[in-house]
C-alpha cells in the first residue's frame, strides 16, 4: 500500500425522526419512540448515538399525526458499502389501560446519496399466530412484540413474520460523505 492511499471512507448522517402518522387517528394519550441503528461487519461507528429514546408526545391539531422531531446524528467509517446502515424505529404507547405497549416498527435504509432526503417508512406490527391470540390482543390492547427489533434489518430471520401495516413514520436525514469517490463509489445526486 502506498503512503497516502485511501482505504476507508467516512459517512455522516444528521437529521431527525419527524412524525408518526396513523390514518385512523391517534387513540393513545402518550407515544414515544425508540430507535436502533444497525450496520454491517465492516462498519465502525466513530461518533453519535446508535440508539435512543424520545420524549412523550401526543397529537395536536392534526388528529392523525404526532410530531416528535427526535434528533439523530451518527458518523461511520467503512472499507466497503456492504451492510449500509439502517434504522429500526419502535413506536410505543403509554396509557392507563395497557401501561406500556407496542404500536409498531418502522425500518429505514439510511440514504446512500449525499444531500437531504425525506424518508417515509410503513409502520408494521406483528400479528398473533392464532385467532385466540388476536382476540386477546384486541381485548387488552397489548400486541405481540419482537424480542430484538433489529432482526427487521436482516431478511434472514424475519421471512415467516406475520405483520399488519399500521401507519407511517417520517424522517428527514442529511448524508455527507468523504472519500467514497476515491474508492470508486459515486453517490452524487442525479
Amino acid at each position: 500500500m502506498r503512503e497516502g492511499e485511501v482505504t476507508k471512507f467516512l459517512v455522516s448522517f444528521n437529521g431527525n425522526i419527524e412524525y408518526v402518522r396513523f390514518p385512523a387517528g391517534v387513540f393513545d394519550e402518550n407515544l414515544y419512540l425508540q430507535y436502533d441503528v444497525v450496520w454491517g461487519p465492516d462498519w465502525d461507528p466513530l461518533s453519535g448515538l446508535n440508539s435512543g429514546t424520545s420524549q412523550m408526545a401526543r397529537s395536536g391539531n392534526d388528529p392523525e399525526k404526532v410530531i416528535f422531531n427526535m434528533p439523530l446524528e451518527i458518523t461511520f467509517s467503512s472499507t466497503n458499502v456492504y451492510g449500509w446502515p439502517q434504522i429500526v424505529v419502535s413506536v410505543r404507547a403509554r396509557n392507563f389501560i395497557s401501561s406500556d405497549s407496542l404500536r409498531g416498527y418502522a425500518l429505514f435504509h439510511l440514504p446512500a446519496v449525499t444531500g437531504t432526503q425525506e424518508l417515509v417508512a410503513h409502520l408494521v406490527r406483528p400479528r398473533s399466530a392464532s385467532l385466540f391470540g388476536e382476540w386477546i390482543a384486541w381485548l387488552t390492547g397489548r400486541y405481540p412484540e419482537l424480542i430484538d427489533p433489529k432482526i427487521l434489518a436482516s431478511g434472514k430471520e424475519n421471512y415467516l413474520l406475520k405483520t399488519e401495516s399500521y401507519g407511517t413514520v417520517g424522517m428527514r436525514v442529511t448524508m455527507v460523505s468523504k472519500d467514497l469517490r476515491k474508492l470508486g463509489y459515486d453517490n452524487q445526486p442525479a
